[in-house]
């Protein structure tokens, strides 16, 4: 559920736009996801709008977001998205930061819509009041690009038989046979198609991931065909390149750079979800890769796994995956591997620890608790 227009994400807002109007330099130092790099576009295009010098760094856990602001002496006002606990003179928490952020940037400025929503969509929630208005919500699928053939075999919203496959996913739009200029229903005809291959041998979570991907809000205005392609861009970058990430963000980066980045992360995490063969225990789903780990485990929880929670240990480290109804991923992967080596929100967390050992059996003792 979204907080934006909730009195105390209202509150936190003002402060915040307070903090920034009278700040000489802010650091801003923003958790590994689309979401919160997001939070730190809005928030560092709202300084650059008032001539406010600014940074922007991501990092990976919250002992690295510490030992950044400990560092931050030069900044007047320090700024931590989705670290609890550290020391920034300023913070935003909860699920979905993004909505926060945009609150205070519209206090300094006209905000980045397609940003804000790109933020919102990323955290796997929808937008709310105006924001939602400003979009128009369109049948078809969610991808960052107009070729569907490479918005398909790479879009890591989904996994089907043609994912990571270009002349595969060509195949499939060639059977389809759809016209050159799509309309309405050739977007449907797409999307049902799309939706029958993601979830025909897929575990029967995969039908709600969908809502994620289809009937996607249209950013014409935007780097990115919709939010839902522009989050996905964000969301890979922020963990295999988050330079390029925060970037994308600020409005500074290279398009078709991010983009290269972004087929590379996916095109790994396709091929490591088809050769996976998870080990499968009391709830939990556990897979050691050769490919990053995000997104790889919430495609292996949506797709792959019946228990409630995700484990993939890959080559940058951990990710955890879990459902709305089981344990929570933050909380779960610190009481495993400690605090300050994990980063993350109730449905998936990081950290960039790679005993695989270990970590299973710190995640299995956890969860039998």
């Amino acid at each position: 559920m979204s907080t934006t227009g909730r009195p105390e994400s209202s509150d936190a807002a003002a402060s915040l736009a307070q903090q920034l109007r009278e700040a000489a330099f802010v650091r801003v130092i923003a958790r590994a996801d689309g979401d919160a790099v997001a939070a730190a576009g809005l928030l560092a295009r709202a300084c650059a709008a008032t001539d406010t010098p600014y940074q922007v760094s991501v990092a990976a856990t919250r002992g690295a977001a510490a030992e950044r602001l400990f560092a931050g002496e030069d900044a007047d006002v320090t700024v931590a998205l989705g670290f609890d606990g550290t020391p920034a003179d300023a913070s935003i928490g909860g699920e979905t930061l993004t909505s926060t952020a945009f609150a205070a940037a519209r206090d300094l400025h006209d905000p980045d819509r397609a940003l804000a929503l790109a933020g919102v969509r990323a955290a796997g929630d929808v937008p709310e009041g105006d924001l939602a208005a400003s979009f128009e919500r369109r049948p078809g699928v969610g991808l960052p690009v107009a070729d569907l053939a490479d918005g398909l075999a790479h879009t890591t919203l989904l996994h089907a038989d043609w994912s990571g496959d270009d002349r595969q996913a060509g195949a499939l739009l060639a059977e389809l046979d759809l016209p050159a200029e799509l309309d309405d229903d050739a977007r449907r005809r797409l999307a049902s198609r799309v939706a029958l291959d993601a979830t025909e041998t897929a575990a029967p979570r995969a039908v709600g991931a969908l809502a994620n991907v289809l009937r996607p809000h249209a950013t014409p205005d935007a780097p990115f065909e919709t939010a839902e392609g522009y989050a996905d861009v964000l969301d890979c970058l922020a963990v295999g390149n988050p330079g390029l990430a925060s970037a994308l963000a600020i409005g500074v980066a290279d398009r078709p750079a991010a983009l290269d980045a972004w087929r590379e992360h996916a095109s790994a995490t396709h091929v490591a979800l088809r050769t996976v063969d998870p080990a499968r225990y009391s709830g939990l789903v556990v897979c050691e890769v050769d490919a990053p780990a995000w997104p790889l485990a919430r495609l292996v929880r949506d797709s792959r796994a019946d228990e409630p929670a995700a484990l993939v240990v890959g080559t940058d480290g951990a990710a955890l995956a879990t459902t709305p109804d089981g344990p929570g991923a933050r909380e779960t992967l610190a009481a495993a591997v400690g605090d300050d080596a994990v980063a993350g929100t109730a449905m998936r967390a990081r950290t960039s620890e790679t005993d695989a050992d270990a970590l299973v059996e710190g995640v299995r003792e956890v969860l039998s608790e």
